[in-house]
């Protein structure tokens, strides 16, 4: 009897938030009675699953044919590929915004890059000193990103 009348009560308060048009991530929560607005959480992706661009990335950090690149080219390369890797999944980029995205997704490129490489010199450096089995991982997953795209 106690645990209907507690699933009632909830869930009339449900249906008098959604009457309302709020919902709980949107609500302010008492924070030791201040009335400070709720914490958001980040959406994260299901588990086991790795943001393309990040792939991508780990495939040309590893790929030793074009081990000469500048950074400049290396960022341009992976940025060229992941907007190849949208066109296969049918994910169309307006030519408006083409450019403002593709500045975008260099800033988070190179991000990638100085975090990865952190305390190495170069990124010739970093391949040399980089685990066998982190360079397999990454080469297993753009196989797998590119399979799913075709």
């Amino acid at each position: 009897m106690r645990d209907s009348a507690k699933a009632s009560k909830t869930a009339k308060a449900e249906s008098e938030t959604q009457a309302s048009g709020r919902s709980d991530e949107s609500s302010t929560e008492s924070n030791s009675g201040e009335g400070t607005p709720a914490v958001k959480k980040k959406a994260r992706p299901a588990t086991g699953q790795l943001d393309p661009l990040y792939v991508i990335f780990e495939q040309h950090l590893f790929n030793f044919q074009d081990s000469d690149a500048d950074r400049k080219t290396f960022i341009g390369n992976i940025v060229v590929d992941y907007l190849g890797y949208l066109r296969k999944m049918n994910i169309v980029v307006p030519k408006s915004l083409e450019n403002s995205i593709i500045e975008e997704l260099a800033n988070q490129v190179n991000t990638m890059l100085v975090k990865k490489i952190y305390g190495c010199s170069s990124l010739k450096d970093y391949r040399q000193t980089a685990p066998t089995p982190v360079k397999k991982r990454a080469r297993d997953r753009y196989g797998k990103l590119t399979k799913k795209a075709a």
